[in-house]
């Protein structure tokens, strides 16, 4: 399985674990849209960090200098998506759940390109 696939499959788990996070918040313990949110991309953070470090990227650099970076990377994507879901859910109305996945799609683009080209750019293996 090539580096690619692999970022798919983690992407896939963490897409599904972070939205089941974020939907449990919204409609089982009664979060706002945001608080959900933060929640979920949280847990995700912590679940993305280790299966791409592990399983896409195979990184053997060190974790507190490329966890910073992917600290950093998913600050700036999880701005971003939290720019879109605001104006989304608050500034145009749409229903929560439909902006929760327009704003994730924002979300797991940022976050690729910047973390094959900035984190994880010197251990890629094709």
């Amino acid at each position: 399985m090539n580096q690619f696939s692999r970022f798919l499959l983690v992407g896939f788990a963490n897409t599904a674990l972070g939205y089941a996070v974020i939907f449990a918040c919204m409609y089982f313990v009664g979060l706002s849209p945001e608080l959900s949110n933060a929640t979920g991309y949280t847990v995700g953070l912590l679940a993305s960090y280790f299966l791409n470090r592990h399983f896409t990227f195979r990184s053997a650099r060190r974790r507190s200098t490329e966890f910073v970076r992917f600290v950093l990377v998913f600050l700036t994507a999880y701005t971003a998506n939290l720019i879109v879901l605001i104006v989304l859910v608050r500034g145009w109305e749409i229903h929560a759940a439909l902006s929760q996945v327009i704003a994730g799609v924002v979300y797991i683009e940022t976050a690729y390109l910047l973390n094959k080209r900035y984190v994880f750019h010197s251990t890629e293996v094709s």
